[in-house]
């Protein structure tokens, strides 16, 4: 019980880093050949999504 908080981190470490990859890899590609627009916002979306999970991953990774 004594590295309880640790192995929670780790836990946040890793499910943030795969959405993290996942969303940018969904980033790289997406393509959706109908609507230009719509493609380009879901892109923008998945790419905040990845960059965001990805600074989560670094702050629980300084944290432990």
């Amino acid at each position: 019980m004594a590295n309880i908080i640790s192995a929670i981190i780790f836990a946040l470490l890793v499910a943030a880093g795969t959405l993290g990859v996942t969303s940018l890899a969904m980033y790289v590609l997406h393509r959706n050949p109908d609507d230009r627009d719509a493609q380009q916002r879901q892109r923008i979306e998945y790419a905040f999504f990845g960059i965001a999970a990805i600074v989560v991953m670094l702050l629980m990774w300084y944290a432990l």
